[in-house]
């Protein structure tokens, strides 16, 4: 049977990040709620909310916030977010060519290039495994933050997970 991220909308890491960078802005411009169990604190059930509503938010690309730069330590609001979840999908969209290019050429280029994971059942798998590990980072997953959620996302980039399937 096939894995629940597998029905989402989104079949790629940077397609879901762009989902998301869509859905920030939609609440930004008073469309919807960000959820926020109080002001730049969304939560533990409003980060659950925006990643269930993300899985049918088509992406939305923005030349703009893709050569945003923005860090994980940088991110305060939840437009702060917005650019960094738009800085990830870029990056990784480059790492994938960079990796496509080199396999190409006969090099070898990992795995899934220089991001741990190159699907997103992987790459959600790995974040949810990082949030449930034992970590001294892990001090700064509470209060749920924008800036805690960059920091997620950040080592979900880089964190080694083996799924089992």
């Amino acid at each position: 049977e096939a894995s629940t991220a597998q029905h989402w909308a989104h079949q790629s890491i940077n397609g879901f990040l762009w989902g998301w960078a869509r859905l920030l802005g939609s609440r930004l411009d008073g469309i919807d709620l960000l959820h926020e169990e109080a002001p730049g604190r969304p939560g533990w059930r409003g980060l659950a909310y925006q990643l269930d509503t993300v899985r049918t938010t088509p992406p939305g690309f923005n030349c703009v916030l893709a050569d945003s730069g923005t860090k994980p330590e940088d991110v305060d609001t939840a437009g702060d977010l917005r650019a960094y979840a738009a800085t990830l999908a870029t990056d990784f969209a480059r790492d994938q060519r960079e990796r496509q290019a080199k396999t190409d050429r006969g090099e070898w280029a990992g795995d899934a290039g220089t991001w741990a994971h190159g699907t997103l059942y992987d790459w959600l798998a790995s974040w949810a495994a990082w949030v449930g590990a034992n970590s001294p980072l892990h001090a700064q997953l509470d209060p749920v933050t924008w800036r805690s959620i960059a920091l997620q996302l950040s080592v979900a980039r880089i964190y080694e997970y083996v799924p089992s399937h």
